[in-house]
């Protein structure tokens, strides 16, 4: 479930030496695999990576399986094909054939649109409530992108609230135009079998595809990864941080775009369905049809053309719930999966009837791929160039100097103070930014950021819990404020999604409750020009403001003299104190300038 953020999303490694532990479960049965383990474990030794576990399948056979490294770096415990891991997005392809066992059953269409099944979906444009079908969902066609922060910094148990937030997400791009990942679709489709079953997507998953497969190792969600026997911590390395645990990070509402946990000797049963058309040992799983379907192309995924580090990638397409692509001549069906300290790879060949499923305990890593087509090449019998094309003594993901040296930062234009407050967007949720020590933290129901000022009003987020935090390492994600014609701070702008544009947060309205003994000074009649104005105090004690020829206006006390005009944006009434304290006079503080008014 691809969501790498702030540094997690630098995929730099660090320098870490650490001896691979190779822990054999079953020896090769195919000849071509024989010797393999050297190679592997120099693909782990040249990650840094904490470990991982493989199995092979050809035809209907574990062919290999083995664990390399450590499931926990602390107590040295090593991987083993029965080690349990979080496989992040690979969880699609089984809801998405949830879908299709129950249009097999006749209770859905993939070519209706959604809100048949589901009326609460509600998007903003009606006519995307008549249009988008389950099948653009499962292939990622909807027009809308990522929005991944909202439901990774602003998680929720409740998938009834992830969906109302949908209603405040704007498209990018119209329907069926182009590709974009997008994890809410999929949650959708989870609670579309829901509702036509009248069970969990969690109960779904687990009595439909994990019992009769005899999944018995997998799970879902962190609490039973955790309770499982032989589960792996999750880890991240960088640079300046070096080899580090990453807690679990829950997937509950979004469950069914990623929260499956598994082992190698489970998924191993999942591919051998596959190959297989969906009939595991003879007995269906998955309907034949929608196997077929699921792994033809449905939707073309930009940039699958060859170039100078794929050249033997000849296509990328989506399928459902699947990609699909052309490996050295090879029709190749996968799909990879991150989340917080993991990355997973399932992939098969269908018309080789070879699988490959590769499960590692490091954040978005490389392993998998490498791993995958390591094999791959073995069993094919493809001679392939692996010798790295990095400069010794530079990583290949190692930052670049992010600006000239030569650079000078400008000041903010505020002072950090100014910065601080609680910022909103409804397809998202509220967070607050406090400043503590002269600096700036956001602060979201999972994490906290600190925020390094760059230049002027920009600012880069960090993860406050890395023990180290060295700024040369830019995180992929801008955060910048904004001013409005007063030149306050009152909205700010998350750059993190390539394919969508920034998100917009306005600043939540700071109200202070005054007593009614305060009020009592601003109330008389006041003078701006030849315009009579009334200030007066309701029966609630509120402040209302009163000018001829216009609605009666409410105050909103800002502090203890200011006041917010409600329902005028950038309108504003100070009132004026003379060295003795009486009221003397207000301003009317407008877009257009500042006017004073005097007591009578």
């Amino acid at each position: 479930m691809t969501v790498p953020i702030i540094n997690r999303w630098i995929s730099c490694l660090c320098c870490l030496t650490m001896a691979a532990v190779a822990t054999a479960q079953s020896p090769a049965k195919n000849n071509k695999l024989e010797k393999i383990d050297a190679a592997l474990t120099d693909i782990l030794q040249e990650a840094q990576g904490a470990g991982f576990a493989v199995a092979v399948v050809e035809k209907d056979q574990v062919i290999f399986s083995k664990g390399f490294g450590y499931r926990d770096m602390t107590r040295k415990l090593p991987v083993t094909a029965h080690t349990r891991f979080a496989i992040g997005s690979c969880t699609k392809a089984f809801t998405s054939a949830l879908l299709g066992d129950l249009r097999q059953e006749g209770k859905v269409d993939f070519d209706k649109p959604a809100t048949t099944y589901l009326p609460a979906l509600d998007f903003a444009d009606s006519y995307l409530n008549t249009q988008v079908t389950l099948r653009d969902m499962m292939c990622h066609r909807t027009g809308f992108s990522r929005y991944d922060l909202a439901w990774y910094l602003f998680e929720t148990d409740s998938r009834d609230s992830l969906l109302k937030r949908m209603h405040f997400m704007k498209p990018n791009a119209p329907l069926r135009a182009r590709w974009q990942y997008n994890n809410f679709m999929f949650m959708v489709q989870g609670m579309v079998a829901e509702r036509l079953t009248g069970q969990s997507w969690e109960q779904n998953i687990t009595s439909r595809i994990f019992q009769p497969l005899g999944m018995s190792e997998s799970s879902i969600g962190t609490i039973a990864l955790a309770a499982a026997d032989e589960p792996s911590r999750g880890y991240q390395f960088s640079k300046e941080n070096g080899i580090k645990e990453m807690k679990y990070h829950p997937i509950v509402a979004m469950g069914p775009a990623g929260a499956i946990n598994s082992t190698v000797m489970d998924m191993s049963k999942w591919l051998i369905t596959w190959i297989y058309g969906g009939k595991y040992h003879g007995k269906e799983i998955i309907p034949a049809d929608y196997v077929k379907e699921a792994i033809s192309s449905q939707m073309v995924i930009p940039g699958g053309e060859p170039d100078k580090q794929t050249p033997y990638i000849q296509f990328a397409n989506y399928g459902l719930g699947w990609m699909l692509l052309s490996y050295r001549g090879h029709y190749r069906v996968e799909h990879g999966g991150n989340i917080d300290g993991f990355t997973a790879l399932t992939t098969f060949y269908p018309t080789d009837s070879i699988g490959i499923v590769v499960l590692s305990n490091q954040n978005n890593s490389a392993i998998p791929t490498k791993v995958t087509n390591l094999i791959t090449d073995r069993l094919l019998g493809i001679v392939a160039d692996t010798k790295s094309k990095n400069k010794p003594g530079k990583k290949e993901d190692d930052p670049a100097p992010s600006r000239d040296s030569a650079f000078k930062p400008h000041a903010a234009t505020h002072p950090v103070t100014a910065f601080a407050g609680v910022f909103k967007n409804d397809a998202y949720g509220n967070f607050e930014i406090s400043v503590k020590k002269d600096s700036l933290f956001a602060t979201f129901p999972d994490v906290t950021w600190y925020l390094n000022q760059e230049d002027y009003n920009i600012f880069s987020p960090y993860d406050a819990a890395d023990s180290v935090i060295d700024v040369k390492y830019k995180s992929n994600v801008r955060v910048q404020f904004l001013m409005n014609n007063s030149g306050e701070i009152d909205r700010l702008s998350f750059a993190y999604d390539p394919s969508g544009d920034p998100v917009i947060f306005d600043r939540v309205p700071q109200q202070v409750v005054l007593s009614a003994a305060s009020l009592a000074p601003f109330v008389g009649a006041y003078k701006l020009a030849s315009v009579p104005i009334q200030i007066k105090l309701s029966d609630t004690q509120v402040l209302t403001m009163v000018v001829p020829g216009q609605p009666v206006y409410t105050l909103e006390a800002i502090d203890n003299s200011t006041f917010r005009i409600k329902g005028l944006k950038e309108f504003k009434v100070k009132f004026i104190r003379d060295d003795k304290d009486k009221v003397v006079a207000l301003t009317s503080i407008q877009p257009n300038g500042t006017f004073r008014a005097e007591k009578e």
